[in-house]
Formats: C-alpha cells, sequence, structure tokens
C-alpha cells in the first residue's frame, strides 16, 4: 500500500472530507488529493501532524507500519 492509499484509507476511517483533513492541517483540498495521489509528499511537520491526527506512528503512516530489516553496523575506528 503506498502512502497515498494509506491517507485516503485513515481519512476515510475517521469519515473527513479532504477539505476537512486539510483545514486541520491548514492545506487546501488540492494540496490533499496531490499526496493521496502521490503527486507530492508532506513536509516532515505535515507528517507529524497528520500522524498525531490519525493516531499512528510515522512509520505506521509512511511504512505501513513494518519494521525496517536491521542493518549491521560497520565497527568504529578509533
Amino acid at each position: 500500500m503506498t502512502f497515498g492509499e494509506r491517507l485516503m484509507s485513515l481519512r476515510r476511517a475517521r469519515g473527513l472530507s479532504q477539505e476537512a483533513l486539510g483545514d486541520m492541517l491548514d492545506v487546501t483540498r488540492q494540496t490533499v488529493s496531490k499526496w493521496e495521489r502521490g503527486d507530492s509528499t508532506p513536509e516532515l511537520e505535515k507528517l507529524r501532524a497528520l500522524a498525531r491526527c490519525f493516531g499512528v506512528t510515522l512509520d505506521e503512516l509512511v511504512e505501513d507500519g513494518e519494521p525496517a530489516p536491521e542493518r549491521k553496523s560497520a565497527p568504529l575506528k578509533g
């Protein structure tokens, strides 16, 4: 599921229109539409506001809540 699809799903589950969500975030309905279509991506502060609005973490919002694969770090040289 893409970010836009998750955003649309969360918005609809809360019974919000694009305009209502835009008003909550101080953006236009057209901006919300662009996010949902994948034509643009919200800035970090708007992502944080979206996560708070929907009661999800940033990971759940942008990465569908799937944990990132573990990375092995290189030993520090000192």
